[in-house]
């Protein structure tokens, strides 16, 4: 069942913002770059200018000020600062739109919610089974999001959310958890978010219980009837308006889903609940379960979307099918460990790139669902054995060689591990390997940790601590170990092991039978795992384990793979299983989420142009010996050319409604406006300067603009003079809480401010180093001898073997490859003579393809100037005419205002009989600015800056350097919001068009823009 068309008022949403699916408004945001300007952030201000969006721009900049001030709330407390990442802006935005619209005008927004159920928008199928919305529906919100992907920062935006526009005063806020590890990593959280909470205690004294508290509570304690439950509260005690928020309510048992669905629904009787969970795909082919959570989830950012984007860590999955070895194998133990030993090496090697990137010492667990059961002890016991095996040198050693040597194959005849262990193939030393996972050579020891419940350790002689087994049911599993022919000892000094884990000096790197992993452990260690009794039946306990498995944090907090192959076996959760039914399970589950595990790598050959025709053509590049980090030492200052300005005018309108659908008028309220300096609304000596001083001090060293000093009298200076809000007319400070909103405010300004500083005396330093280099030294992948090199990599779905077999054989026959139209379906694709390369891959759907493939824009420029080419050949008489596709972060860059810019294709058009060269740099895109596009800082960078960037001049060569923008956006679109004259004539029609032209803006949609591109850039040939 695709159970993402399903999902309604996540659609509603989508369409407000012009999309049908959530990969198009995924993609829209994906690339804008984290930030604000002008008091905006980036992620507003690109989608005020996006077409087809149904919100007036006012709404969106009001919404855009309250999501930043939630922000600074939730940092204010807080040792590293948090930046939303695109997705949970657009969560927290979704969200921000419904409670506004559930709180003022909910009539109307339901009489909406069901016009859009009933329109064409939807199949008809979904219509009949999700049905219409009533008041009822308006009461949860549910937030389908993976693992590792931010919902509990999501959950405490929510709770300021739900403060701001208050639908109902709460009696009681409580937080339900599945277990109380759960609970005591949001308390912590809250606290750093600066919500006040309390962990919820069978004592139950609630004296001094603080406004809008938040009561964290597990599920487990909460019931109808406490009757012989002396630990749990009956929901009674929470009468009245009820605020929840639920996390991960779904453990995969019916009858626990229905048990826990009546409670809540009690509990939100007279109230609301939002709902957070990486796991409705589980539950939601239930379809009494889909039809309530389809008008609930009002934004889907399952573990598809977070691994599609590049979040989180790449998997790789072992599945043993029909084994005549016992189930957990000593194949897969022995190439699990191989795995895990060739990390630490990387680790050790790559220490620098690894903690550039917030990768931590990796650490190998053994997982089960429960730890007290007869099974799950016996599991534990064989890999305990395991590892007294692997002590013995020759079983070890015989091992690995069959492993290494390709004796276990798969059901296609093929080495299991022909694409594993890399950096061990060309020899490694045994005993690095005891040393580096087992700490040293010895006997294998297990220690109960007396001081730690449930906690044995395990150790080599008296070598330190190398791993540790966190089971239930310490007797029982004390009589296995013994009935196995385990020693057990006491250690009654040690603290526990198991919170050891996380230290930066912890010497344990194995993990076995940790129920606490699942429910909620926070770490970012792990990078093998094996999956012992694990998930038969329990899909939702599946899915959170494989989510915390393959978190990561990334540069930056930006909690990406960084696409470095130095570090790629570090950004892998390698994953091994007991039993192939555990397994097949699992890679079930997984699917089920939208993700094919087994994936297949293919390279795709290009064939390069005659390398004589460009080698010593000019590339633009930067002067690598000059930083402007070490280089320049640079004083913030007033300047006269950058401002910052934040518009707090409420987009405010009065709704009135009778019944559901009748009688709903509305009416705009206007405000008389003003703009203002801060200093001309408030004396700004009454504000906090050492937090604002310190508050940018940790904007700079986020932003790594280390060369950057300023003085609190320069940041006064700028903030009088440089900054402004516009405001209604009387607007003024009342109170000590206005001033304290106006300080934030002067802060995102002098954000805004400094970062346009920065950006802009980068991007002049930069302009004074670019140089030219020959093409045949720059373009190093292009400058090998063979005329056929390996450019592409895709990676394609195992299961998709048809497309596989018609990939390979393109890829191995290069003339069919050239031929664009041949297999067109298998691997689109585009052939231009005159590019550096062919074929030029295009998008593809459900293929990754790395360089990126080409999207449409891009497709329809390289089709239109091969086709002007081939119609007008005396052209290529004159004129050498090469064509290469920029690579963003590696190809030719400039810094704008607004961040680094790498123009979509480079053009050089050489005189053969002349010395003049021109360099065209050619940015297909869509131009959605309105009436702003000339001020648009890639036009005129475009149009005017790249004059004032390059030299006249290489070796005997006159250059002369021009910019183009071919917008995908038709002109008619792109006036639309503009001020037409009701009369305008056709001649002032083509007027206005010549001044987009004029600033080397032409249209795709155009069949001459090709000859008005030749036309501007080499007039003399169209005179």
């Amino acid at each position: 069942m695709n159970i993402e068309k399903y999902l309604v008022l996540n659609k509603y949403f989508l369409e407000l913002f012009g999309e049908k699916d959530n990969r198009g408004l995924l993609r829209y945001l994906k690339s804008v770059e984290e930030g604000e300007r002008d008091g905006l952030t980036n992620f507003a201000i690109n989608l005020m200018s996006k077409e087809g969006v149904k919100l007036p721009k006012d709404e969106l900049k009001r919404y855009d000020q309250n999501i930043q001030e939630y922000l600074r709330r939730i940092n204010q407390s807080r040792p590293e600062r948090i930046r939303l990442k695109y997705f949970q802006y657009l969560a927290v935005l979704f969200t921000e739109i419904f409670i506004d619209r559930l709180k003022n005008r909910k009539w109307e927004f339901l009489a909406e919610l069901n016009d859009f159920v009933n329109s064409n928008s939807l199949e008809k199928k979904v219509r009949e089974t999700v049905g219409e919305f009533s008041e009822e529906d308006l009461k949860k919100l549910a937030f389908w999001m993976a693992t590792g992907s931010g919902k509990t920062l999501i959950m405490h935006i929510n709770y300021l959310q739900f403060l701001r526009y208050k639908p109902f005063e709460p009696d009681n806020i409580l937080l339900i958890t599945p277990n109380e590890g759960l609970s005591k990593q949001h308390y912590e959280e809250m606290q750093k978010s600066g919500i006040p909470c309390r962990l919820y205690s069978e004592s139950g004294s609630s004296s001094g219980q603080r406004e809008h508290e938040v009561l964290i509570i597990e599920i487990t304690k909460l019931a109808e009837n406490t009757r012989g439950r002396g630990r749990s509260i009956h929901i009674s005690a929470f009468e009245g308006k009820n605020l929840i928020f639920v996390d991960e309510g779904h453990k995969g048992k019916r009858s626990e889903e229905k048990k826990w669905a009546k409670l809540r629904d009690k509990l939100i009787e007279k109230g609301f609940a939002f709902e957070y969970s990486a796991t409705f795909g589980q539950i939601l082919d239930k379809e009494d379960i889909l039809k309530e959570y389809a008008k609930a989830i009002i934004f889907d950012y399952s573990y598809k979307h977070f691994y599609l984007d590049g979040y989180g860590k790449d998997f790789w999955v072992l599945n043993i099918k029909n084994s005549k070895i016992d189930d957990f194998t000593e194949m897969a133990f022995c190439a699990n460990l191989l795995d895990f030993y060739q990390q630490l090496l990387v680790y050790e090697e790559k220490r620098g790139i690894a903690k550039e990137h917030n990768i931590e010492k990796p650490l190998w667990i053994f997982v089960g669902s429960t730890v007290s059961g007869k099974n799950i002890d016996s599991d534990i016991v064989k890999v305990l054995d395991l590892i007294r095996n692997s002590l013995n040198k020759d079983w070890l050693k015989e091992r690995i060689d069959k492993i290494l040597n390709g004796e276990f194959k798969n059901e296609q005849g093929e080495d299991i591990f022909r694409h594993k262990f890399e950096r061990l193939r060309s020899g490694f030393d045994l005993e690095d390997l005891y040393k580096k996972v087992f700490n040293g050579r010895g006997k294998l020891r297990i220690l109960e940790i007396k001081r730690a419940e449930g906690e044995f350790g395990l150790r080599l002689g008296e070598n330190a601590y190398f791993g540790v087994v966190n089971i239930g049911d310490v007797s029982a599993f004390r009589k296995l170990l013994k009935e196995k022919g385990f020693e057990i000892e006491q250690d009654a000094i040690s603290d526990s092991l198991f919170d050891s884990i996380k230290r930066e000096n912890s010497t344990i790197n194995i993990l076995i039978g940790s129920k606490k992993f699942i429910e909620g452990w926070d770490t970012w260690r792990v990078s093998c795992m094996g999956l012992l009794n694990i998930g038969k039946g329990e899909g939702p306990q599946i899915i959170q384990l494989f989510g915390r498995g393959v978190r990561l944090k990334g540069k930056n907090l930006s909690l990406k793979r960084s696409g470095n192959p130095e570090i790629s076996t570090l950004e892998t959760l390698n994953i091994y299983g007991i039993s192939a039914d555990y397994i097949g399970k699992f890679l079930e589950t997984i699917k089920k989420e939208g993700m094919e595990p087994e994936k297949i790598e293919i390279k795709v050959p290009v064939c390069v142009l005659n390398r004589e025709i460009w080698k010593d053509f000019p590339y633009p590049t930067k002067d690598e010996s000059k930083r402007f980090e070490r280089e320049r030492v640079l004083h913030l200052r007033v300047d006269t050319t950058i401002s910052a300005s934040m518009n707090l005018v409420p987009s405010m309108a009065v709704y009135m409604a009778q019944e559901q659908r009748e009688d709903v008028q509305s009416s705009e309220v206007e405000t008389q406006i003003a703009s203002k300096s801060i200093a001309e609304l408030v004396d700004i000596e009454l504000f906090d300067w050492t937090r604002i001083y310190t508050e940018l001090l940790e904007f700079k060293k986020e932003r790594n603009y280390l060369n950057l000093s300023f003085d609190l009298e320069t940041l006064k200076e700028i903030l009088k003079e440089r900054c402004k809000v516009i405001v209604p007319n009387d607007f003024e400070v009342k109170d000590l809480k206005g001033l304290k909103n106006l300080e934030n405010i002067a802060i995102s300004l002098l954000k805004s401010y400094i970062d346009k500083f920065y950006k802009r005396e980068k991007g002049r330093f930069e302009k004074d180093i670019i140089t030219y280099k020959p093409a045949g030294e720059q373009l190093s992948l292009f400058r090998l001898a063979s005329d056929i090199v390996e450019y592409y990599k895709l990676t394609v779905p195992a299961k998709e073997q048809r497309l596989i077999e018609k990939i390979k054989e393109l890829v191995e026959n290069i003339d069919a490859l050239l031929d664009e139209q041949r297999e067109r379906g298998v691997l689109p694709r585009v052939v231009i003579n005159n590019s550096v390369f062919v074929p030029l891959l295009l998008e593809k759907e459900g293929i990754k393809i790395s360089p990126p493939g080409l999207n449409e824009g891009e497709k329809r420029f390289l089709e239109g100037l091969r086709d002007y080419l081939d119609k007008n050949p005396e052209i290529l008489d004159k004129y050498h005419i090469v064509l290469l596709r920029n690579e963003a972060r590696e190809g030719v860059g400039f810094m704008l205002d607004w961040g680094e810019f790498y123009p979509d294709f480079i053009l050089w058009i050489r005189e053969k009989n002349g010395n003049r060269i021109y360099i065209i740099f050619v940015e297909p895109k869509g131009l959605k600015m309105l009436g702003e596009v000339f001020n648009y800082e890639k036009v005129r960078f475009l149009s005017e800056g790249l004059k004032e960037t390059f030299k006249k001049q290489y070796e005997n060569w006159q250059v002369e350097v021009k910019g183009f923008i071919l917008s995908t956006t038709p002109y008619e679109e792109l006036r639309r919001g503009q001020v037409v004259k009701d009369s305008e004539s056709k001649e002032e029609y083509e007027e206005k068009k010549r001044e987009y032209e004029g600033k080397n803006i032409l249209f795709l949609e155009d069949r001459d823009w090709a000859e008005k591109f030749f036309e501007r850039v080499l007039p003399a040939q169209h005179k």
